[in-house]
């Protein structure tokens, strides 16, 4: 480009467009960084499962869906790389022999519960989202299938390869 030509993006979308968009992505992605921490029958507390996670989260991309101009009646589906991870409190003991190297041993950390014995749980890290396929009414319009393509990138932190909208 040549000097003083260069065009904020902003000038490119309009000041209004840009931080509608703007304002999606941080909400979007606020919603996929803090947990959900709603329980389900049977599970440990703050733990959930796969599918209700993803249940939740197809819920939050298809209110996010909606709240686009031109967009009505949406279903979504989200598929995701893994099941989730779990990461546990370690008990490390550190032994030195005689002068000699350092030896350490880990196991994880176990308490007594009202039931037995358990680890206890540090974290559960929920799977990645590997792709999402949006059906709606509307989405046969390709400013529309760019514009909710570039939101649910923004909002999942995924190439926009990844996703598939069609009506």
């Amino acid at each position: 480009m040549e000097k003083g030509t260069k065009k904020k993006i902003w000038d490119i979308l309009g000041k209004k467009q840009f931080f509608l968009l703007v304002i999606c992505a941080v909400i979007g992605t606020a919603l996929i960084l803090f947990p959900f921490g709603e329980e389900t029958s049977g599970e440990e507390e703050g733990v959930m499962t796969v599918s209700s996670y993803t249940e939740k989260l197809e819920e939050r991309v298809r209110e996010l869906c909606l709240a686009v101009d031109g967009v009505d009646d949406v279903e979504v589906l989200l598929t995701l790389e893994s099941g989730s991870e779990y990461v546990y409190a370690d008990n490390i003991k550190e032994e030195r022999e005689d002068g000699k190297a350092w030896s350490y041993t880990s196991d994880y950390l176990i308490v007594n519960n009202g039931n037995g014995t358990e680890a206890v749980l540090v974290t559960e890290i929920y799977p990645k989202i590997r792709g999402v396929a949006i059906v709606c009414n509307g989405g046969g319009s390709a400013a529309l299938q760019k514009k909710l393509t570039e939101l649910l990138s923004a909002a999942l932190g995924i190439p926009s390869s990844r996703i598939k909208i069609t009506s």
